[in-house]
């Protein structure tokens, strides 16, 4: 038997593209083409219109109503999807639904109960979409597939899904300020995301503030760097920390290479035998790596003589440079920050950029020649220099990590160079914050410690503005930059 060649199958992956970010519904039209919840988002909402046109009138399935569907934004929400044919009029629980006899496709929303999950499942992936954020997955939800299932807090997705529906079916466009008001009438993670815009907004917007950014996790597998190169572009943010991974794997699609969706067809050994890498949901071919490779060789051959160490900062500018004069074209985080000439820092060595410059000393030791040496104490005093220098400083956090302690860290650093070496620089404390991250608090690692334990280190202003946002930023990410452009921009 012939093997199959996975790449001629593959489906490429879509940037998001901010100009087309408009409206609720093109957004989440947008979000459905990439990766993560915001995947989830929009194919959730493609699923619903589809049950419409087919004629089908979803039920929603909902077993606490102790916690429900709380004050009037929800309720006046579903009675105007109701009106609009998008789902059935009465709010239903399993017990009673499974004693209806109804075929027409669920949306369970929140706690259900297991003695009627049976019940719920039976009708599968193409006639169920389960959304909580309890860990409550439906039965085919698996390692890379995750059909039928949104994990996010139902206050804060509903109102989007509802939204983006309307609009997908009346042909009318839904502006921003609709979303973050019905969230700001809601309770849990829906209001802690409408707050969380304002103070990411008020930051911005405060001339005497420096934005500091710090991102963990996908983002740019998820096709979402483009929303943090806009940013930037925007003067939105004047540093940014991320992971290696993070900016390597943009690297390669600043070079033009492609990531993918990932088929569950094939399993993990034959994406082995064939060199993909898969990334929980997305695929990035070792091609695009070994591509990579050999263009950062070549900027460290030109630039780098290995007289003097570099920072990862100096190293990302280098590259940023040489993709502002080779690749002009499309959103790319290296190349807006070096034309911004703004700094990313990469704290720690945990990538593919790191084993990069790994195999491209171990060329120069062969040959006999000085190797490039790399100095994280240079940004860390560039950090050291942008905060003491900064009227006043705000912190937008997604996902959590070394990008985000490295750059908390600053301020004891400053107190106790001052304490232990009487420096005299003046005291500094985040005095806005806007962390997007599902970590909860009780599992004690940096996830999920809160702003107010950073009081405690000095980190944070006890008078200072913050919001922590439990949710996967993948969702927020493209609607938070959309909507500054429409209410700041005036788009």
């Amino acid at each position: 038997m012939t093997e199959i060649n996975i790449r001629d199958h593959l489906v490429p992956l879509e940037p998001i593209d901010i100009k087309k970010c408009t409206t609720i519904g093109k957004t989440v039209e947008q979000m459905g083409k990439t990766a993560i919840g915001a995947r989830m988002i929009g194919e959730a909402a493609d699923t619903i219109v589809r049950w419409v046109k087919e004629g089908k009138t979803p039920w929603i399935i909902f077993d606490n109503p102790d916690k429900g569907f709380e004050g009037i934004a929800l309720n006046s929400l579903f009675r105007d999807m109701a009106e609009d044919g998008c789902i059935h009029p009465v709010i239903s629980n399993s017990h009673n639904y499974a004693r209806s006899g109804s075929e027409n496709p669920i949306i369970a929303v929140g706690f259900f109960l297991s003695e009627w999950e049976g019940n719920l499942f039976e009708n599968g992936a193409h006639a169920s979409l389960f959304i909580n954020n309890f860990n409550l997955a439906p039965p085919w939800v698996k390692d890379g597939y995750f059909r039928g299932f949104v994990n996010a807090d139902h206050r804060l997705a509903l109102p989007i899904l509802a939204l983006a529906v309307r609009e997908k079916l009346s042909g009318r466009p839904v502006p921003f300020s609709t979303l973050l008001e019905i969230w700001g009438q809601c309770e849990g993670v829906a209001r802690q995301a409408a707050r969380g815009f304002a103070i990411l907004r008020q930051m911005i917007e405060d001339p005497d503030c420096t934005v500091f950014m710090t991102v963990s996790g996908i983002l740019t597998m998820a096709q979402m760097g483009g929303l943090v190169s806009h940013m930037i572009n925007r003067g939105w943010v004047q540093a940014l920390s991320a992971t290696g991974a993070l900016v390597g794997h943009g690297f390669v699609e600043d070079v033009d290479r492609r990531h993918f969706k990932y088929d569950p067809e094939y399993s993990d050994e034959q994406l082995a035998d064939q060199k993909l890498n898969r990334i929980g949901t997305t695929i990035e071919p070792e091609e695009n790596l070994d591509h990579v490779e050999e263009i950062y060789g070549l900027i460290l051959e030109k630039a780098v003589n290995g007289e003097e160490p570099v920072s990862p900062a100096q190293k990302n500018y280098l590259i940023g440079k040489y993709l502002s004069e080779n690749y002009p074209g499309g959103k790319s985080i290296l190349r807006s920050a070096y034309e911004k000439n703004i700094p990313v820092f990469i704290p720690a060595p945990d990538s593919e950029l790191d084993n990069d410059q790994l195999i491209h000393n171990w060329r120069r030791k062969l040959e006999r020649r000085r190797q490039v040496v790399t100095n994280n104490e240079i940004d860390t005093l560039r950090l050291v220099d942008m905060v003491v220098n900064s009227k006043k400083c705000g912190i937008f956090t997604l996902g959590g990590g070394v990008p985000r302690n490295w750059t908390q860290n600053v301020m004891p650093l400053i107190e106790i160079m001052n304490v232990r070496l009487n420096l005299g620089f003046p005291d500094r404390k985040f005095f806005y914050g806007c962390r997007i991250c599902p970590d909860p608090v009780y599992l004690e690692h940096l996830g999920g410690c809160t702003y107010k334990e950073m009081i405690s280190w000095r980190k944070f202003d006890p008078d200072g503005q913050s919001s922590e946002v439990k949710s996967d930023y993948s969702i927020l990410v493209p609607i938070y930059v959309a909507a500054l452009e429409e209410i700041m921009e005036g788009k």
